[in-house]
């Protein structure tokens, strides 16, 4: 976290926000993570063939729900800010390598990883994949700092038989509830070792109330990367931050 965001939160918090963000860590609180989906003021909303998308605000705080679920959480005055305890582990853990040149992002939400990359490493060039264009239209719409480029409406699987040279790959696909099953398939991860550059590195937002998934993702990670990974549960939470690097 930069000094001027932190300063920024620091303000924003003091000025009735403590119950929303935890003024030590800067972190949004489980309160409004349970409550987010009655908050503030409704912005947008869509519902369409089994996909209810709504975007909320209150004060400085614009969210994105899907299905009810909270997806993601900005700042207004500055959406660079991570505000999720997994965002804050991967933003902690990325600060630890190399600058990255390229990064495919698959899974838009409300771009938070998104707005942090483009922040933090000016140089590097994004590329962020969404199935959903109403997804898409709300994060140019409402979470976007300024216009972007490289955002395509696009299948993961498909847009991974064109990528090459990736430093980062970052996985954020999986839910609690309906996690496709490609997401556990070793020709879905062949294709992201490949697609990875000589030293890449994939990062997953693993969500899962079941052990048994967890256990099926390593054994399919292991037989494709062929060594260690790196797994941080997120103290309560149900994200599990799965890290594994293409080198062998």
């Amino acid at each position: 976290m930069t000094k001027a965001v932190a300063i920024y939160l620091c303000w924003f918090m003091l000025n009735s926000m403590n119950k929303y963000i935890h003024y030590s860590s800067g972190l949004i609180s489980q309160h409004f993570i349970e409550h987010s989906s009655s908050l503030g003021q409704l912005l947008y909303w869509h519902n369409q063939h089994g996909e209810h998308i709504q975007v909320r605000e209150y004060q400085q705080l614009r969210w994105l729900l899907i299905n009810n679920t909270l997806q993601s959480v900005i700042l207004k005055a500055k959406p660079h800010a991570l505000l999720f305890p997994h965002l804050a582990y991967l933003a902690t853990a990325w600060q630890q390598l190399p600058a990255p040149k390229k990064v495919l992002e698959l899974g838009l939400g409300g771009g938070a990883i998104r707005n942090y990359l483009l922040e933090q490493y000016p140089q590097v060039q994004v590329t962020s994949v969404e199935k959903s264009p109403h997804i898409i239209d709300c994060y140019q719409q409402f979470f976007a700092p300024s216009e972007q480029q490289q955002i395509h409406c696009e299948d993961a699987q498909t847009i991974l038989k064109s990528a090459e040279h990736m430093d980062w790959v970052i996985l954020d696909l999986f839910s609690e509830l309906d996690a496709p099953r490609f997401l556990f398939d070793s020709c879905f991860y062949q294709t992201i070792y490949d697609a990875l550059d000589q030293q890449g590195i994939l990062f997953i937002n693993f969500l899962s109330q079941h052990s048994s998934q967890l256990t099926q993702l390593q054994h399919v990670l292991l037989t494709v990367f062929g060594k260690a990974i790196s797994i941080q549960k997120i103290t309560g939470f149900v994200n599990h931050i799965v890290i594994v690097k293409k080198a062998r």
